[in-house]
């Protein structure tokens, strides 16, 4: 194996700086970004007309592998050719490495404006096994049978594209401002209007020898008040894959080259907590194909609950939006409103989503969406054979202490922002040596 060069970790903080890879001028960048693979999972037609519209362009497109597409028929050929192409994108010259350093993110959205920076992350970290109080953690339950897909595919990539979004917690927002603040009065290292609409993001390439101490100097001050900085936003199970596929790698590695070897970090987007585009939605599910009575005799099996009909998709959500420990359920002919009556429920989420494991433990032919945004759900929900459950969000002040007296959460508990409002993959990061 190849000696890799040596550099310092930032380990007692999490980060470090490292070479990220950027498309080459000239590329087309609105072409290049997709957005994260997470996404539309039960529309693959959106994928398929991005497929449509960007063809054999470089783009990050033919790097993921879409989550509406896994475990089918063709999945080993599809990873190969996303290796492949990962190759080619390097040997051709497509993607240009620059020096250590980060890039502060302006991303405009349809609904509002966040900022933060890609930079790297050190793994040994973070860690996603339930027990563990790492310096990064999950904030969502880690489903270990979601891995392997993921792992494949970065076993033989020499590239990682994340759309992996970070929070920390800042109050005050000081992090990210402060760079900010200093470091963009420049034209931005890349400027692109994203596709699907999802509005617009700017991107300002910033060296390590000018930034790093500056940022060090912030985390470690916020550090001083948190026993822990950093929760997974978006891209838990991305981050876990990452994690999954160093563990299995490093024992296969000289302790020597541990410290150094690319498969040891990841690429991530942080961003405050409380930046003003942080707003957290809840994620819906949708059960199909099932009829929808036999969903809710089930629910009222499982846990005490009350019914109550609603008279409009209005109506059902500001009750469940208005009123602590209210669900909605919504099939083709009728909307209720259900009171769960469990006084002592940690999170309502973490209650329904236990009871749809159950329910799809005793029927492994029905499936489960989980849905982003209101307008989705409510079509979806409403087809033949299909049950809607709609769900209210989570108080994001009351992720960190969450997260640290109680856990992980069930997964899919929040969504940061609605669909288009997800990162897009641009930047990249070596993660092998050939």
């Amino acid at each position: 194996m190849k000696e890799l060069p040596r550099h310092p970790r930032q380990s007692s903080i999490g980060i470090e700086f490292s070479p990220i890879l950027l498309p080459r001028p000239g590329v087309d960048l609105r072409k290049w970004a997709v957005i994260a693979c997470d996404q539309f999972t039960s529309q693959p037609e959106i994928w398929k007309s991005l497929e449509s519209s960007i063809g054999d362009s470089p783009s990050t497109l033919h790097c993921i592998y879409p989550e509406c597409y896994i475990g089918s028929a063709d999945e080993e050929e599809r990873i190969k050719r996303i290796q492949k192409r990962m190759k080619e994108y390097l040997e051709s010259g497509t993607l240009i490495e620059t020096e250590p350093g980060l890039v502060l993110v302006d991303r405009e959205t349809p609904y509002s404006r966040r900022r933060g920076m890609v930079i790297t992350l050190d793994l040994e970290l973070y860690d996603y096994r339930p027990g563990t109080k790492p310096l990064i953690r999950p904030t969502e339950q880690t489903i270990l049978e979601r891995l392997p897909p993921r792992v494949k595919i970065r076993k033989g990539a020499p590239i990682e594209f994340p759309h992996t979004l970070v929070l920390i917690n800042d109050l005050q927002t000081r992090v990210v401002d402060a760079l900010f603040t200093r470091f963009t009065h420049t034209p931005p290292t890349y400027d692109v209007e994203l596709l699907l609409g999802a509005g617009r993001v700017r991107g300002w390439f910033i060296p390590e020898h000018k930034v790093k101490n500056i940022l060090m100097e912030l985390l470690m001050k916020n550090l001083e008040h948190n026993s822990f900085i950093y929760a997974v936003g978006d891209g838990n199970h991305s981050l876990a894959s990452a994690k999954s596929f160093w563990e299995e790698l490093k024992n296969h590695i000289p302790p020597s080259q541990q410290t150094s070897h690319p498969a040891r970090s990841t690429l991530a987007e942080l961003v405050s907590l409380y930046d003003a585009g942080i707003q957290f939605h809840p994620i819906h599910r949708i059960l199909h194909p099932v009829e929808p009575v036999q969903f809710f005799e089930f629910l009222r099996t499982f846990t005490p609950i009350q019914f109550r009909k609603a008279h409009s998709f209005e109506e059902l959500k500001n009750v469940v939006i208005e009123h602590p420990f209210w669900i909605g359920l919504v099939d083709q002919r009728e909307l209720h409103t259900v009171h769960l009556l469990e006084p002592t429920l940690r999170t309502v989420t973490e209650v329904v989503q236990q009871a749809i494991d159950a329910f799809l433990a005793k029927h492994p032919d029905i499936k489960v969406d989980y849905i982003h945004g209101d307008q989705t759900f409510h079509s979806l929900s409403i087809r033949s054979n299909t049950v809607g459950v709609y769900l209210p969000g989570l108080p994001k002040e009351q992720l960190f202490p969450l997260i640290e007296t109680s856990g992980v959460l069930p997964r899919k508990a929040f969504s940061i922002g609605e669909a288009l409002e997800k990162r897009f993959y641009l930047e990249g990061r070596k993660i092998s040596v050939f």
